[in-house]
């Protein structure tokens, strides 16, 4: 039986920290790189479980898109705003996409190109590149504020702590800071990006499964769904996940085992149904056996034995409050077509045997009913 894997979406290189609850049901998750990159050494577990790669590489370009990179360091946000936005109109022209068009031609040399396509698409892959790998380092500087923030939330509880015994002196607490993770960029520009470099990917047909943290994404592939088939996408299962956010590496590790070896059997029906389900298309049991799934799941991660207890107390319906879940979608087109819609491009012709419907993992944390 295949392993249970996913290809994360839309983000480049993100932590393992942004997807430890995913791994939880996911034997694998892979996820793309705007370039190749630098040689670090990674643990062996990581490795196991969370694997990138970058799915068009530079080769003898990577040190002038570096060299690219590192002079725009400190002003991606005007860059990305200035510049590379008009990635979201699609095929339409402006001066400002004709500035991006002849900063990467200087940047990247002349390229040997035999056609205006080959040019053109070249030119579409180093944009869509150079997005990313700009999103990324905004997103890595809205991380370091973050911390910086949280760090002084606690300095000033702490202070406060030692001055609340002083009743002379006045003291009130900063309000709280939101310290949940965003996107610094668009998430449409970011969507747009992403899918030229999948499209790009040779491994492209390794994959069936999108999995995401980010809703606005997902819309995205949805919309292009109802647009090509004039159906939403239908969702097969809901199934809770840990708020293991706080856990220390080796707590988390030892949890996800023990859960997935209580879950094993759970687990290798899902295996078994979602490729199927990606090949031949839902069939009249497809629902219910997804939900019987789903409910032996939900059975397994509430009895409290490693996770602990439910939030709620007995009687309660636990599956539904706003608690982290992961929402597992079919749709009715594969991804190449599905994302090639997205970015108004051309998707080549599936191989034999590789037309598959596409399937997006969302985790949320919407409320929602506690059906499936």
């Amino acid at each position: 039986m295949l392993p249970l894997t996913a290809l994360y979406f839309p983000q480049t290189a993100p932590s393992i920290q942004q997807v430890t609850q995913e791994l939880v049901f996911f034997d694998k998750i892979f996820y793309y790189q705007a370039a190749e990159a630098e040689k670090t050494a990674t643990a062996a577990t990581a490795a196991a479980l969370w694997e990138g790669y970058a799915p068009v590489p530079f080769h003898d370009d990577l040190g002038r898109f570096r060299q690219l990179i590192r002079e725009l360091k400190g002003n991606e946000a005007e860059f990305y705003s200035g510049q590379l936005s008009t990635l979201a109109a699609g095929k339409d022209k402006n001066r400002d996409e004709q500035s991006v068009k002849s900063l990467i031609q200087s940047i990247g040399g002349k390229s040997a190109a035999t056609s205006e396509e080959q040019a053109r698409l070249r030119e579409e892959l180093w944009q869509a590149r150079l997005l990313l790998k700009l999103a990324e380092i905004l997103y890595e500087e809205e991380q370091e504020l973050q911390q910086e923030l949280a760090a002084i939330s606690v300095k000033e509880q702490e202070l406060y702590e030692a001055l609340k015994g002083e009743p002379e002196i006045a003291f009130t607490l900063s309000p709280p800071r939101q310290m949940e993770s965003r996107l610094p960029v668009r998430p449409e520009i970011l969507v747009k990006a992403w899918s030229r470099l999948f499209l790009a990917d040779r491994r492209q047909g390794d994959y069936t499964m999108l999995v995401s943290g980010l809703n606005d994404a997902a819309e995205m592939v949805f919309d292009a769904n109802e647009s090509l088939t004039g159906k939403r996408p239908v969702r097969l299962f809901r199934i809770p996940l840990p708020a293991s956010g706080d856990m220390a590496p080796a707590a988390y590790d030892q949890a996800r085992a023990a859960f997935r070896q209580e879950a094993a059997e759970t687990l290798a029906g899902f295996r078994a149904l979602l490729p199927a389900t990606a090949a031949e298309g839902p069939g009249p049991d497809t629902l219910k056996n997804f939900s019987a799934l789903a409910a032996q799941w939900s059975r397994i991660f509430n009895s409290g034995r490693v996770w602990g207890p439910p939030a709620a107390k007995p009687g309660q319906q636990t599956g539904c409050q706003a608690e982290p879940h992961l929402e597992v979608y079919l749709c009715n087109e594969s991804l190449p077509r599905l994302l090639a819609h997205v970015c108004k491009a051309t998707a080549q012709p599936p191989a034999a045997g590789g037309n598959h419907l596409a399937i997006i993992a969302l985790k949320s944390h919407r409320k929602s009913t506690c059906k499936g």
